[in-house]
């Protein structure tokens, strides 16, 4: 019988996991550009065919709980590390856009699920602890998404195809995934075992603001790039804007776990949202290229936190299982996520892309109002030998 795992090596086993689902999101990404010319898509077929990550992402918010109650988060985060990681080659051995969009489908769907057994997993952690650290595990998913968002640079820079570097990634991250794995928290199955739960009260205020944040946030990645070059700002310098922002990101998720230490959830995230706000606002106001790299920097500052609250906030959520509440915000920010684009996208189309980005200040300003469905996430501040 192998011996228990300590705190300390189990949140090294967690974090690995951030950092794979990290690292395998921007792996993807970064090869983006490369699938729309292997597979010769326009603009318009490129759009339809990465909704099926989203669609994939949606289905499997709402089935994470199922397998968390049949399998327990252990299983399951390692299980789906393993299968998500494996699906990264099989993007890049399709052959036609329609083939793409059905893998893209599987892929959100085991990203997902990845995603809410680790986020159980953090939430599990962090009450042992006894003290806030869920913010540090999200640094690292940060971490693990510049890391990937270089990597794919470097790589496509070499000329290595997007299958052989998905191949190498997804190898790798498989290996990862099955051996960090045995050292997860070790949870029972439920014999209830819990779909998707329709939220209410608390947890769909919750949901609401991952909703908000998901479009607010995401308005970065969808338009900054488009904004910063109908400014005057070069390819290369409009390019920067993503990373810049989760650089910034990282720093705020580093900070976070001692921000809620020392000022509480609620205050954390209402001024954190507040500073986004504003950040845009100015970046609107301005019309200038610096004006939004301000934007940028003050989004990925002050949201940095709200996702890792959010998470452990629903894992509190009394009467329900952790994972079912995580799966049922989760689902909610996703489709956030999916509507998002189109609905930025409509606003630039029938004004202009700024007017886009005062509609995502909006939204982070309605997350500070919302801020308060945080005031029941508690850590008790006790002290573990790790």
């Amino acid at each position: 019988m192998l011996p228990t795992p300590t705190l300390l090596q189990t949140r090294i086993a967690i974090s690995s996991f951030f950092i794979l689902h990290g690292f395998v999101t921007a792996t993807w990404i970064s090869r983006i550009p490369a699938e729309k010319e292997r597979l010769e898509m326009s603009a318009a077929v490129l759009g339809l065919v990465l909704l099926g990550n989203m669609l994939g992402a949606l289905l499997g918010g709402l089935t994470a709980g199922i397998w968390v109650a049949w399998w327990g988060s252990r299983r399951v985060a390692r299980t789906f590390g393993v299968a998500a990681s494996l699906s990264l080659p099989l993007l890049g051995a399709l052959l036609t856009p329609a083939w793409l969009f059905a893998g893209l489908v599987l892929y959100g769907f085991l990203l997902n699920i990845l995603n809410i057994g680790m986020n159980t997993q953090a939430a599990a952690l962090e009450a042992r602890y006894g003290r806030p650290i869920f913010s540090s595990f999200h640094a690292l998913w940060s971490a693990g998404a510049l890391l990937g968002s270089l990597a794919g640079a470097g790589l496509a820079g070499l000329g290595l195809s997007p299958f052989w570097h998905f191949l190498l990634v997804g190898g790798t991250g498989a290996g990862l995934a099955w051996q960090a794995g045995s050292r997860l928290l070790a949870a029972s199955p439920s014999p209830q075992r819990q779909g998707f739960v329709l939220p209410k009260g608390a947890l769909l205020v919750l949901g609401l603001m991952g909703f908000c944040t998901a479009i607010s946030d995401g308005s970065i990645a969808g338009w900054s790039g488009v904004y910063l070059r109908s400014l005057g700002a070069p390819e290369s310098l409009a390019a920067l804007g993503f990373a810049v922002h989760q650089a910034v990101m990282l720093v705020g998720r580093s900070s976070g776990d001692w921000l809620v230490q020392q000022f509480g959830a609620v205050q954390v995230v209402r001024y954190g949202s507040l500073l986004g706000s504003f950040g845009l606002a100015v970046a609107v106001v301005s019309g200038t290229v610096e004006g939004m790299f301000f934007g940028i920097a003050c989004m990925g500052l002050g949201m940095a936190t709200l996702f890792p609250l959010m998470f452990a906030a629903a894992a509190q959520t009394p009467g329900m299982p952790p994972a079912a509440a995580i799966a049922s915000i989760s689902t909610m920010s996703t489709f956030g996520g999916l509507v998002g684009p189109m609905l930025l996208g409509i606003v630039a189309e029938v004004g202009t892309v700024r007017a886009s980005f005062a509609v995502a200040a909006l939204l982070a300003g309605v997350v500070s109002y919302l801020a308060f469905s945080l005031a029941g996430y508690q850590v008790a501040r006790t002290q573990t030998s790790d």
